[in-house]
């Protein structure tokens, strides 16, 4: 199970830029990947472009350092560790939403979420 900074089980996830380092990593592991696959005789389309700006990294929160939806939907900056405990904004400036939010009641687990999901 995937768990939040604080050590705590995680109920939400949101999406930052990568920092260089993790970018980094993010390239390489993509590299090798298509170095595996040409080694094995796969075809592979060039035309696709490696991992760069455009990548994100998950974040995942428990409900007591969670992000409410809306500003969840944004993909936050490198450095964004998300708001302190109880929640709120992280100050990151806002971007159109990478996954818009669509609060359907039916699909929240129940006494998982904080309020707002």
């Amino acid at each position: 199970m995937t768990a939040c900074a604080c050590g705590a089980a995680a109920v939400v996830q949101w999406r930052r830029r990568p920092t260089e380092a993790e970018l980094d990593r993010i390239v390489r592991a993509e590299e090798t990947r298509r170095a595996a696959a040409r080694a094995l005789g796969a075809v592979l389309d060039e035309d696709t472009p490696a991992p760069g700006a455009d990548a994100t990294v998950p974040v995942y929160a428990c409900a007591s350092h969670a992000l409410p939806p809306g500003i969840a939907s944004q993909v936050h900056e490198a450095a964004c560790a998300g708001p302190g405990k109880g929640g709120g904004a992280c100050g990151c400036p806002l971007a159109e939403p990478e996954f818009p939010f669509d609060p359907a009641e039916e699909q929240r687990p129940a006494g998982l979420l904080p309020p707002g999901w």
